[in-house]
């Protein structure tokens, strides 16, 4: 089965889960781990979630900063339990994955990382009476 985490500083976890929630509905398949936001230990919350895999799941886990002390962290769990690790994801990212048929594998994320970057743009309308916008 696949299993999605998505582990941010602060509630921008939470944010995203509840964008995901208006788009595709509630989903078992994603835990959010929402990083510092109280005095809990956060490494603890990632060792629970990397415990209740199985050896068959397919494991995606985002996080918000390339660097930063939560991706940091999740690298290491990460590398041990063959987990993808995608950082300073987008909305699109995780929407391509969470509804992919097929299994996502590095290749494959790496493709739909490429992919969804291009979502990510200055949009600059142009004001003509004529033309829509989209």
């Amino acid at each position: 089965m696949r299993k999605i985490l998505i582990a941010t500083h602060g509630y921008f976890a939470d944010g995203i889960n509840s964008s995901l929630k208006l788009l595709v509905g509630e989903r078992e398949e994603v835990t959010v781990i929402n990083a510092y936001v109280d005095e809990s230990d956060v490494t603890l919350q990632y060792e629970v979630f990397f415990q209740t895999l199985q050896p068959t799941d397919e494991v995606i886990v985002f996080t918000d900063l390339y660097g930063g002390s939560v991706n940091q962290q999740l690298f290491k769990h990460t590398e041990k339990n063959q987990a993808i690790l995608i950082t300073g994801f987008n909305l699109p990212i995780i929407l391509e994955i969470l509804l992919s048929p097929d299994v996502v594998t590095p290749d494959k994320a790496k493709q739909l990382v490429e992919a969804c970057r291009e979502e990510l743009k200055v949009v600059e309308p142009e004001y003509q009476a004529e033309e829509e916008f989209f």
